[in-house]
């Protein structure tokens, strides 16, 4: 036997005699169950060297893998130069985050699991990547990158550079782009980017073993043993999954989505500028929150696309309040970011909707009960609960008044924190008498590119 083994083993051994003497005889099968399964996890995902940042690059590499590969819907056809800011920064107003709290996503680290990031001005310098589908760290669809721009692209306006509106969420979070897609399977009968649930739980795993501690997930699967397994060992690590509730269409495939549909994800609907629900959200999807995500702006190679639709790109400005969260409150566990985001938001217009649109300045500052915020003290200032009224989008006005610290918001929130534990609780009795998960692809089998894009 291995030295691995041998240490397994005596984890384990370690494990069974805790649980005999803290649950006594009744709790101690399940309590072994639960170990073994926890050691074989160690034992199989040892955390690969850290990504290296790559070269830098005027623009992105001729890719021969991406040349017979359609790009994704509104991707790369469209390029437009921005002459006004985007609805989506004017409705969701992320940016009063930053100018009242100094927050932007300093130090946090979001992974974009998806069909790669390209490079682009306004990410360069916070970059890393890594390649699952051996074709190369390139986006051939455009699709990842576009994400990677709502989440984090830098405030080229504030810099002093040339008149650039579009700025990402969280402007100096950093961004681990995970690639687990190279083919666009989008269409007008199937308007999302697909993906293999195989591959997608090994992406999982790997940007948690890499230090990422939000998970930005804009591609749909089917359900499988494998996925829950990863989004569990992601919850288990205290990172905040935030997943796409998925686009349904005639013809294409229905819901429930997944890994939206685990329970402890942040599941992202999409809506327009007029506030609406988006006339392709999935009925058999619930959402947790909604964001907007019908004619959106983000990067693309020599400019911009403004004309982007999907809850792919309603799930990057979901990913970055997350990341402003995380940043603020450092010791604040994934779940209560969760429950904290769910709780802020505005309310929702649709049964299926959740909590309704994602409030990053309520996200970020509104003053919680201490049972859901017990590390609030450790955020750079004193929280305050605030009052927010959001500036009008071009067309009606989108947003009516932000939630306060109301006694339904409290409600909301012990609601919001019991089934969260309730949920936990069930899930690791269920999980502690199942059988080891089967092999996961091994981080360290995962090689960087040797064509490097990024600086």
């Amino acid at each position: 036997m291995s030295r691995n083994g041998f240490a397994a083993l005596g984890a384990v051994a370690s494990a069974c005699g805790l649980a005999v003497v803290a649950g006594g005889a009744v709790g101690a099968v399940p309590a072994l169950a639960a170990a073994a399964r926890s050691t074989v996890r160690a034992a199989r995902m040892a955390a690969p060297p850290n990504p290296q940042p790559e070269t830098p690059a005027n623009a992105t590499p001729t890719n021969s893998n991406c040349q017979n590969t359609t790009q994704a819907p509104g991707m790369g056809a469209n390029v437009v130069t921005l002459t006004s800011t985007p609805w989506a920064q004017t409705a969701l107003n992320f940016e009063s985050v930053w100018n009242q709290l100094g927050d932007e996503g300093q130090g946090v680290t979001v992974a974009v699991i998806d069909s790669g990031v390209d490079y682009n001005a306004q990410l360069a310098g916070r970059v890393k990547a890594i390649d699952l589908t051996t074709t190369g760290i390139q986006d051939c669809v455009l699709h990842g990158t576009a994400v990677a721009g709502i989440i984090a692209a830098s405030n080229e306006e504030a810099a002093g550079s040339a008149f650039n509106p579009f700025t990402g969420v969280a402007p100096k979070a950093d961004i681990l782009s995970v690639k687990v897609s190279d083919s666009d399977t989008t269409s007008t009968q199937d308007p999302q980017l697909t993906g293999d649930s195989t591959t997608l739980s090994d992406g999982i795993v790997d940007a948690v073993n890499l230090g990422a501690s939000v998970l930005s997930i804009s591609i749909v699967t089917s359900n499988s043993s494998q996925l829950e397994d990863a989004v569990q060992y992601a919850e288990e690590h205290n990172v905040v999954v935030v997943a796409a509730s998925g686009n349904d269409s005639p013809g294409g495939a229905k819901g429930p989505f997944y890994p939206a549909s685990y329970p402890g994800v942040l599941s992202v609907g999409a809506v327009a500028s007029d506030g609406s629900l988006a006339d392709f959200t999935d009925p058999n999807t619930q959402e947790s929150v909604t964001a907007p995500g019908v004619n959106v702006t983000s990067i693309q190679p020599g400019g911009f696309s403004d004309q982007i639709s999907g809850t792919s790109f309603a799930t990057p400005f979901v990913s970055g309040v997350a990341a402003l969260v995380r940043s603020y409150y450092p010791h604040m566990s994934a779940a209560e970011v969760v429950a904290r985001i769910e709780a802020t938001a505005d309310g929702p217009i649709a049964p299926i909707t959740g909590n309704g649109m994602v409030n990053p300045l309520q996200a970020v500052q509104a003053v919680l009960p201490s049972s859901t915020n017990p590390n609030a003290s450790s955020g750079p200032g004193t929280v305050r609960p605030v009052s927010v009224s959001r500036p009008a989008p071009p067309d009606q006005s989108m947003i009516n008044t932000a939630m306060g610290t109301t006694a339904g918001a409290v409600a909301a929130v012990a609601i919001v924190a019991i089934g969260a534990v309730s949920i936990s609780q069930r899930r690791r009795r269920r999980r502690g008498q199942a059988t080891p998960p089967p092999d996961t692809k091994v981080p360290a089998d995962v090689e960087l590119a040797d064509s490097p894009l990024w600086e």
